[in-house]
């Protein structure tokens, strides 16, 4: 099947600080009422924040893509890569651990950036919860251009996340590993993206 392009947005390099929540005004009682009811959706959005970390940057992977083999490659690529090779690659020890979701499915993983024996920072790399719709196969509408055609599935997974977790603040050096590590991840998906693997190289 030929690869479409992805609609990605680049992953930067992290800031580390979490979106800004876009809010509108109403008036009279109706924004009272409006108001203490956005105060309790941010409290749940704060909480939620807190509970999932706060997200550095996404980018939106087609539903053709399978999760469960993106997931596995790239968690592959990352123990070879970050947790082997972290002094060399990143600067630091790292430790990798694989992420699942409430089924057992591998999502993705959790990369620690390791201090003096330590996890200092950990930073999670997976797919969100939302899900996508994916369609059999790509056809030809009347005016030339492709359109998504046949069964849809639901799939798993829109957005491939990284989160970092917790509140602990971040150090200049961790901040330099994290970007570092952040360009290194995106290096590996534009691979797959390209040759349906992460691990090739230049030589291949």
């Amino acid at each position: 099947m030929q690869r479409s392009a992805s609609t990605t947005r680049q992953i930067a390099a992290p800031s580390l600080q979490p979106k800004p929540i876009k809010q509108h005004g109403y008036h009279n009682a109706r924004y009272m009422h409006v108001s203490r009811h956005r105060q309790q959706t941010r409290l749940v959005t704060m909480k939620s924040q807190a509970a999932e970390g706060t997200l550095i940057s996404q980018v939106e992977i087609p539903a053709f893509i399978p999760r469960a083999d993106i997931s596995d490659q790239l968690m592959r690529w990352a123990l070879i890569e970050i947790q082997e090779g972290g002094v060399a690659n990143v600067g630091c020890p790292c430790k990798v651990t694989a992420f699942k979701n409430d089924d057992g499915v591998l999502m993705g993983f959790t990369v620690s950036f390791m201090k003096d024996g330590e996890s200092a920072t950990d930073v999670r790399v997976a797919f969100d919860k939302d899900t996508t719709l994916k369609h059999e196969w790509v056809g030809r509408g009347a005016d030339g251009f492709p359109v998504l055609e046949g069964n849809t599935e639901e799939v798993e997974g829109k957005y491939f996340e990284i989160r970092k977790l917790g509140d602990a603040p971040v150090s200049d050096m961790g901040k330099a590993s994290i970007k570092e590590f952040c360009q290194m991840l995106v290096g590996a998906i534009n691979k797959y993206y390209a040759f349906g693997s992460c691990f090739v190289d230049d030589a291949t």
